[in-house]
């Protein structure tokens, strides 16, 4: 953040922005955030107008709208400021990388992320910066399926942990790095991960930072079969902290999900539909590969249970998702299914 001038008059705007931002109103938070960049530029304050310009952009984030997160991401990382301190061009990158791959916009995620990492300054006073830029690049790759690339930045990322890093940063990067095991079928390197970040996180500090890794964490177990104790216990941790904190609609269908896939794995396929089937229906409030996520979940649990004319429908459109997310090796995993369970149904 570009420092504020003394008696700055956009301060008590920005007070109030941040309040609701903590309360999770986030479409209100937003609007002030705007009011308060407003009244920063017409008084000449443009560090002022950056940094609120940027809490606007970051709470459209929070709030799901991630296609105007975008633009203000878009509009920031390219203003007179962030040629100026490349520490403001690299935050707004990184949110920029953020809210398209949320949209579900991989490739233009990756570049975005690219640029950011290209520009972070030197220097111990940047490692902060630098990790969260990284991470971002590291989860846009591997939602793509670049797996190999996302790999070789985790293994980067992992020799940087010391002490310099705060303990969320470190459990940040600790999880990112246990996603990308997780998805190159390394459960082994995952879990340790994973079990790593889950060290540093705690309901005291963030509940909502808690809630949502034991929520990811579930859903990368899960992708890995792994059916067990500690996959249970993060499914739950994380329904008990959304019935005390909330979140959003986006939060609530992910963790259904998470839900129905456990009900899948463990042989109650008609749960699992019970379940997943509002996710599908409520598919366009997700980003594309998470649509994509349910359709296919939907589809194995309706094959399971013979319906098998709607699994193809749901297989394929789990296909198109992916496609459309431009994630090929997610959707090849699709199209093998279905070609394999079909072929094996109509034989």
């Amino acid at each position: 953040m570009v420092p504020a001038e003394v008696g700055s008059p956009y301060i008590l705007a920005e007070f109030d922005a941040r309040r609701h931002r903590e309360n999770r109103d986030y479409v209100r938070a937003a609007s002030l955030a705007a009011e308060a960049a407003e009244t920063a530029r017409t008084h000449g304050d443009w560090a002022g107008w950056w940094n609120m310009t940027f809490l606007r952009g970051e709470c459209l984030l929070e709030g799901n709208n991630y296609p105007e997160s975008a633009h203000v991401a878009s509009l920031l990382s390219e203003h007179a400021l962030a040629t100026r301190h490349p520490q403001l061009r690299v935050r707004a990158l990184t949110l920029l990388t953020i809210a398209l791959q949320a949209s579900g916009k991989l490739d233009e995620a990756i570049s975005a992320a690219r640029t950011a990492t290209a520009a972070v300054p030197e220097g111990e006073d940047s490692i902060d910066l630098w990790v969260h830029a990284h991470r971002a690049l590291i989860g846009a790759c591997a939602e793509s399926g670049r797996l190999d690339e996302a790999w070789q930045e985790c293994l980067i990322l992992a020799g940087l942990m010391n002490d310099i890093v705060d303990d969320q940063t470190a459990g940040k990067a600790y999880w990112v790095i246990g996603n990308v095991a997780f998805l190159r079928n390394d459960p082994g390197n995952g879990q340790k991960y994973h079990d790593m970040a889950a060290e540093l996180f705690s309901p005291g500090k963030d509940l909502d930072l808690w809630a949502k890794f034991n929520k990811a964490s579930a859903a990368m177990r899960l992708r890995s079969e792994i059916v067990d104790e500690s996959t249970l216990r993060c499914i739950e941790r994380a329904e008990l902290a959304a019935e005390v904190v909330g979140g959003s609609t986006e939060d609530a269908l992910l963790l259904a999900m998470a839900r129905a896939h456990w009900c899948y794995l463990t042989g109650d396929s008609l749960g699992a539909i019970a379940v997943v089937e509002p996710v599908y229906r409520n598919a366009h409030a997700l980003a594309a590969q998470n649509a994509a996520e349910a359709c296919f979940l939907l589809g194995q649990s309706l094959h399971a249970v013979g319906d098998h004319d709607k699994s193809r429908l749901r297989l394929q459109e789990s296909a198109d998702y992916f496609r459309q997310a431009g994630a090929p090796d997610r959707e090849a995993r699709v199209l093998k299914f279905l070609q394999e369970k079909f072929d094996l149904a109509e034989s």
